[in-house]
């Protein structure tokens, strides 16, 4: 709670950050895990995974983007690429936060929209990044529409036993594999109340960063990434309305991934059940470390 308490600021491309940086009682490996959050989450949303992931050994850095603020006709590099504008400022966000922080290389898991940002970020600054855990990435599911994302995401408020057909078979099979948790009820309740402060702050911004991400493909940077030496998994949930699996393995090829590991359940299980979902991404970071010491 005292780690919690303690925010950092820093300024990014998109404003002032809001960083948290928590360290375990044991370290299991110096590299820091960064989270990269969903859209529409704060770091609040994920205080249970933090801590999950903190007792596994790891320091975890995590931030909220900026809702305000942030000039990117000054910090936009010089790419050679048309970048999504607010996944880019996104990206930079990290990377501002990495370079103040002093952190020369990071791991990361990227949930949702944060996967987006998090491939931008390591296509332009590759030396920065380790090993990458994708749940339930965006971008990887080939052409979408606004409207259709947000008909995914309303589909993913509730806990969906009574959605049927949404992994594409006659009844949701993950989700009455998975008890009802008090953590589960209390980030499902905290996740709400900070989408509406995420985008009650900057309606505006929050629009274009829907239609960006709607619009963001990711496949043909995984390629460029593994080439450069970064280990990419992806993991995704069997019934996740948002970016649906079978959409996701028809985009997935050899050579792009090191890993693509289907789990129960659906878009927010790494928030609501870290205690199954962290866990599993943790040890998708461990087995890419050992994959690497082996080379």
């Amino acid at each position: 709670e005292e780690q919690f308490a303690r925010v950092e600021r820093y300024k990014v491309a998109g404003g002032t950050a809001e960083v948290l940086d928590i360290h375990p009682l044991q370290l299991k490996s110096v590299v820091p895990v960064l989270i990269a959050p969903a859209w529409g989450c704060t770091v609040e949303v994920y205080k249970p995974a933090i801590e999950r992931l903190v007792r596994l050994g790891r320091r975890v850095v995590a931030l909220n983007h900026p809702r305000l603020g942030g000039n990117m006709n000054t910090t936009q590099p010089e790419t050679g690429k048309d970048y999504p504008t607010e996944q880019l400022r996104k990206a930079l966000n990290v990377i501002g936060v990495l370079e103040q922080k002093g952190i020369e290389k990071t791991d990361v898991i990227a949930h949702s929209e944060g996967a987006v940002n998090t491939v931008i970020a390591a296509t332009l600054y590759p030396e920065k990044f380790g090993n990458i855990v994708l749940f339930g990435p965006a971008g990887l599911i080939g052409k979408d529409t606004f409207i259709r994302l947000l008909m995914g995401f309303a589909k993913q408020v509730k806990r969906p036993e009574s959605l049927l057909g949404v992994s594409g078979t006659d009844e949701v099979s993950g989700y009455k594999e998975i008890p009802v948790t008090e953590t589960e009820k209390w980030v499902t309740a905290t996740s709400v109340k900070e989408a509406v402060k995420y985008f009650a702050t900057n309606p505006v911004r929050g629009i274009i960063e829907g239609i960006d991400l709607a619009k963001s493909q990711i496949h043909e940077m995984l390629y460029c990434l593994r080439n450069k030496g970064i280990g990419i998994v992806v993991i995704s949930g069997v019934d996740d309305p948002v970016f649906p699996i079978k959409r996701m393995q028809q985009i997935v090829k050899t050579g792009m991934l090191d890993g693509f590991l289907s789990v129960r359940g659906g878009h927010g299980q790494i928030g609501s059940h870290p205690e199954l979902y962290m866990g599993a991404a943790e040890e998708m970071l461990a087995a890419l470390e050992a994959k690497k010491a082996k080379e």
